[in-house]
C-alpha cells in the first residue's frame, strides 16, 4: 500500500458565526477500525474527536460489538462551512447507528493530498474519504467530467435529475468497480462561479481578448475558454498578485472565495458579471472496498445522513453564505451585473465547444435529451 504522510489529529467541529465570517476562508485552494486495514494514526494528546451522540449509547442500548471509523479529509479550513456540514454528517451517523460507525475529520488536507488520497482507494482497502470534485473523477470516468463543464447542471433540481437518469448511475457504478471509488453525495455545491474583471461581461464577445485564470487541468481549461476567453492556470495562490500586475485580465469564480481572498481590493478587476457558468459540485468519495466492507445498515446510514447534510450546507451556500459575501463585495466597490442581465443563452451556446474539446458531445446530448432540454 502506498505510503501516505504522518496523519495529524482530527481537527474539532467549530461553531460558526456570522455567516460572513464563515466563508471567509471558503477557498483556502478517523483512527483504524475492526473493519478496516488501515493502521491508526500515531496518538497525540488531544483525543479524538466523537460525536455527540455517541455519548448517549446506555440509554439506546449497548454498543455494537464491532465498529467501523472512517477518516475523512477536505480541503478547506475549520471555519469554513464544509467543516460545519461534515460534523453535521459526523454527529448524524453515530446517533443513527449507535457509535456503531464515526467519521474522524481532518481539515485543510491534514490528512494528505487530495490525489494520493482517492490514488489509494485502488491499491488496497482504507477507511479514508475526501470531498473532491468532478475535474478531478472525470480522470478517472471521462464522462463524469461533464459535471465540471458550463451550464451541464445549473439547479439543485438538475442534479437530482441528472443523478436518477441509468446512464449516469453507470458512470458512477463504474467510478466503483473499476477505480474503487465510492461516491457517497453529489448533493454538495460551493455555488455559482461568475466572471470577474474589469469591465462587464454580458455575452461570450465581452470576453474576446481576455485572459482569465483557471485552475491548471486540461478539464478546467476547456470549461472556462469557452466562455470566449484565452486562459491561463495557475494555482490559487498566485491569482492576487497576477492580477495585481496585469498577468491576467481576469477569473471566475463563486463569491464567498471573492470575499476570502480579498480579491476585492483590486480595483482595477472589480466588475463581477453573474454568469452562473459553472454551479460547482463537491461529491463525497469513500474507498468503495472498506464501505463495502460495512454492514448494510451502516452503508445505508451514512449515505442518508451524507446526503442531508450537504443538502443543508447547500442551501446556505447558496442562499446566506453568497448573500452576505456578495454584500461584502458591494459594499467594498465591487460593481454587479445581475444575473438577469447575462446572455445565457449565448453562453450555454459558446460552452459547448468544452464538450466537443473533450470529446464529449453526443454524450452531452444525450444527457441533455433526457432531462427534455
Amino acid at each position: 500500500m502506498k505510503k501516505m504522510m504522518k496523519m495529524m489529529k482530527p481537527i474539532a467541529a467549530v461553531t460558526i458565526g456570522m455567516a460572513i465570517v464563515a466563508t471567509s476562508a471558503a477557498c483556502s485552494s478517523g483512527s483504524g477500525s475492526t473493519g478496516s486495514t488501515t493502521a491508526a494514526p500515531a496518538k497525540q494528546e488531544a483525543a479524538a474527536p466523537q460525536p455527540a451522540a455517541a455519548e448517549n449509547k446506555d440509554e439506546k442500548g449497548a454498543a455494537p460489538a464491532e465498529s467501523y471509523t472512517l477518516m475523512f479529509g477536505h480541503a478547506q479550513t475549520e471555519t469554513h462551512p464544509y467543516q460545519e456540514c461534515f460534523q453535521q454528517w459526523a454527529d448524524a451517523v453515530a446517533e443513527k447507528t449507535n457509535g456503531g460507525l464515526t467519521i474522524d475529520l481532518y481539515a485543510s488536507n491534514t490528512l494528505g493530498s487530495e490525489e494520493d488520497i482517492i490514488n489509494s482507494f485502488k491499491d488496497s482497502d482504507t477507511n479514508w474519504g475526501y470531498n473532491t470534485d468532478f475535474a478531478r473523477l472525470g480522470t478517472y470516468v471521462p464522462e463524469l467530467a461533464m459535471f465540471n463543464l458550463p451550464y451541464f447542471v445549473e439547479t439543485m433540481d438538475d442534479i437530482q435529475a441528472v443523478k436518477d437518469l441509468d446512464m449516469v448511475k453507470e458512470w458512477i457504478s463504474k467510478l466503483e468497480s473499476e477505480n474503487d471509488i465510492k461516491v457517497v453525495s453529489l448533493n454538495l455545491v460551493q455555488g455559482y462561479r461568475n466572471v470577474v474583471a474589469g469591465k462587464p461581461v454580458t455575452k461570450p464577445e465581452d470576453l474576446k481578448g481576455l485572459t482569465l485564470r483557471c485552475p491548471n487541468t486540461e478539464i478546467w481549461r476547456a470549461a472556462v475558454s469557452s466562455l470566449g476567453c484565452s486562459v491561463q492556470g495557475m494555482g490559487r495562490g498566485d491569482i492576487y498578485n497576477n492580477l495585481v500586475n496585469k498577468v491576467i485580465d481576469g477569473y471566475e469564480d463563486v463569491y464567498p472565495c471573492v470575499v476570502s481572498e480579498s480579491y476585492y481590493e483590486i480595483k482595477n478587476v472589480n466588475v463581477i458579471s453573474e454568469t452562473h457558468n459553472i454551479l460547482l459540485l463537491n461529491p463525497v468519495v469513500v474507498d468503495a472496498g472498506w464501505f463495502n466492507s460495512l454492514p448494510a445498515e451502516y452503508q445505508t446510514a451514512l449515505i442518508e445522513t451524507c446526503d442531508q447534510a450537504c443538502n443543508d450546507c447547500s442551501d446556505k451556500m447558496l442562499g446566506e453564505f453568497t448573500e452576505n459575501a456578495k454584500q461584502k463585495c458591494i459594499d467594498e466597490g465591487m460593481t454587479v451585473i445581475d444575473n438577469s442581465e447575462i446572455d445565457i443563452d449565448a453562453f450555454r451556446e459558446a460552452a459547448k465547444a468544452s464538450y466537443e474539446q473533450l470529446g464529449l458531445t453526443d454524450t452531452y446530448r444525450e444527457i441533455m435529451e433526457a432531462l427534455g432540454k
